[in-house]
């Protein structure tokens, strides 16, 4: 049995105008047991270089149900998929902008510091995701396995032309990057009686980046990377995204002459914890989280001793750290982001019916709620919080701690009714 779908679809985005075509096609065999997906994308948009262009992005996937291995009811279903996708430029980095400044009260013209790219083109993501689920115990066991191999070609990269141009930089599309990970969830339900139902849920994940090639590019720093020589985000063929470079002590004890890596703010993984008990009209849940490393750049430290005003001056921890401000290395202010945080706790409870209906209020049921968020962290960071980001709007940043403001906690009373 087959089934197939055609559409035509325009998208219409401020100033920029996307036409898309797509088509899917889905085939179910073996008494439903396999499963294949096919489809294409068609895009142009006036944000290409060439707007009547069309960038075609094809995706498929396959699983198989393997049923009643671990008993009666039991399932394991196997699955690959692989599917392309773009990022659209942005809008006019194609047109080389003109500026009107008043030149002796007239208006003129100036001609912009970046040059654009008339053939500018969609950056291309391709990924390669394979992966197993399954159900047992009569669906009080569950659990998804993935790991992935995501590839971003035909980047968005800006360089610097010669100098006789008259141009400082120029946008252009070339270098690769790629991510790979693992994600994984297990689900258990200890508990599942006619009064009482417990379900638990363990998450995790780990990922790494690498970057495979800067189309010529020499190494460089992303906006909002960092301060100077205080550690910083940099772009390195064959090195993480997440690195962090600055100087460090060699084996003598004294400054590298030049930068190095120094640390890496990608977590070394990541695991949640989902509890969540019914008792009649009663509930609660539990929600922790938990990061394995990661690094952090303290610089509000950093200001502490620049200005000698540390809670640790004078004693000899302090006196390692100030070696490393007065010599530049930043190795003594990089930190292990490791936490574990209760993000959540939550209790509820039905009303009894029958509160109401003597009222004759018109009320069917009500329930009443107390939740409490970030209500405990615990972590060897000495700052306030080992999730800080200052520069969070950058697309590629590093952990750093600049003055932050500690984390909120929040305690919310709920109180629901219907009618």
């Amino acid at each position: 049995m087959g089934q197939g779908t055609n559409t035509i679809g325009t998208e219409n985005l401020s100033l920029e105008r996307t036409i898309a075509l797509y088509a899917q096609e889905e085939v179910r065999l073996l008494d439903d047991r396999l499963l294949l997906q096919g489809g294409l994308r068609a895009e142009r948009s006036s944000v290409n270089g060439d707007i009547d262009a069309y960038n075609v992005f094809p995706k498929i996937s396959g699983s198989y149900r393997i049923l009643d291995v671990l008993g009666a009811g039991s399932e394991i279903k196997p699955r690959i998929a692989y599917g392309e996708t773009g990022n659209l430029p942005l809008f006019g980095q194609k047109f080389t902008l003109l500026g009107t400044p008043q030149l002796g009260g007239l208006t003129g013209f100036t001609v912009a510091g970046a040059s654009g790219s008339p053939d500018v083109s969609p950056e291309r993501v391709k990924e390669v995701e394979v992966g197993v689920d399954g159900i047992a115990l009569d669906g009080r066991l569950t659990w998804e396995l993935t790991g992935f191999n995501r590839n971003t070609t035909n980047l968005l990269l800006q360089r610097v032309p010669a100098p006789s141009t008259g141009f400082t930089s120029q946008v252009f599309n070339g270098g690769k990057i790629q991510n790979r990970g693992i994600e994984a969830s297990l689900g258990v339900t200890p508990v599942q009686s006619r009064g009482v139902l417990w379900v638990s849920e363990l998450t995790f994940t780990k990922y790494d980046s690498e970057v495979k090639d800067l189309a010529g590019l020499p190494p460089f720093r992303p906006p909002l990377s960092g301060f100077g020589g205080l550690g910083v985000t940099f772009i390195e063929v064959d090195k993480p995204l997440t690195q962090i470079i600055g100087l460090a002590f060699d084996d003598a004890g004294n400054a590298t002459a030049t930068p190095v890596q120094i640390g890496n703010t990608a977590p070394d993984f990541r695991m949640g914890f989902v509890n969540s008990v019914n008792y009649k009209a009663a509930s609660f849940s539990v929600v922790l989280d938990y990061q394995q490393g990661g690094d952090i750049i303290n610089l509000t430290q950093f200001l502490y001793d620049d200005a000698e005003t540390p809670d640790d001056f004078g004693t000899p921890k302090w006196e390692a750290r100030y070696k490393g401000y007065t010599d530049g290395v930043m190795t003594p202010y990089i930190e292990k982001a490791t936490f574990l945080k209760l993000r959540e706790v939550s209790v509820g409870v039905g009303l009894p019916a029958s509160w109401f209906q003597r009222a004759r209020l018109g009320i069917e049921d009500a329930r009443i709620s107390l939740t409490g968020r970030n209500l405990l962290t615990f972590q060897k960071y000495s700052g306030l919080d080992a999730e800080v980001a200052n520069p969070g709007s950058a697309a590629i940043r590093n952990n750093l701690d600049v003055a932050s403001y500690p984390p909120s906690r929040s305690i919310f009373l709920d109180i629901s009714v219907g009618f």
